[in-house]
């Protein structure tokens, strides 16, 4: 039997720069954009967007022109997400659903929730110590099970925030 590398099935990476070098620029640079959760230089940029670094400034201005980044900082010219763009996404996306799938979203992620601080005795992530609930060689999985309920949390919000705001625009309809 050949040595296979068990490695190069799972070279997810690999994969995805092999297809993003594919992508016209402006793609290329919108999905490096995408990453963006600390400011970068457009020099760093075009590197990752693999192109140069006039092409990925073009396509960085028109993103900051359409909201997805912000500049912040203009020489050297550094940009980041702009993080209340992909809110304002998450949350047109789900205005788009019927009153009930969205109490049905709700009502999964409530049942998630409860059974987490069941599970933890803790009304919040934050007031969690992982110790107290892990051996040294569990402490990663406990700590995933802490950021999805950060992530639960977070999308019971999003979610009664809509709720709640389909419900005063009822009303206000209504008067």
């Amino acid at each position: 039997m050949p040595d296979i590398d068990p490695t190069s099935e799972f070279d997810l990476a690999g994969k995805f720069e092999t297809k993003l070098g594919s992508e016209p620029a402006d793609e290329r640079v919108y999905r490096v954009a995408l990453q963006l959760y600390e400011p970068a230089r457009v020099a760093a940029i075009a590197e990752r967007a693999d192109c140069a670094p006039d092409t990925a400034r073009r396509h960085l201005e028109r993103l900051v022109d359409i909201g997805v980044l912000e500049l912040v900082a203009e020489n050297p010219a550094t940009y980041q997400r702009n993080e209340s763009y992909f809110e304002w996404r998450k949350r047109s996306r789900l205005e788009q659903l019927s009153p009930g799938q969205l109490q049905s979203r709700l009502d999964e992620l409530t049942t998630r929730d409860q059974a987490l601080r069941e599970r933890y005795d803790a009304d919040r992530p934050g007031d969690v110590d992982v110790l107290d609930h892990a051996d040294y060689d569990q402490v990663e999985e406990v700590w995933m099970e802490l950021s999805e309920w950060e992530t639960v949390r977070r999308r019971i919000k999003r979610l009664d925030d809509v709720r709640k705001q389909r419900a005063a625009d009822s009303e206000s309809e209504a008067a």
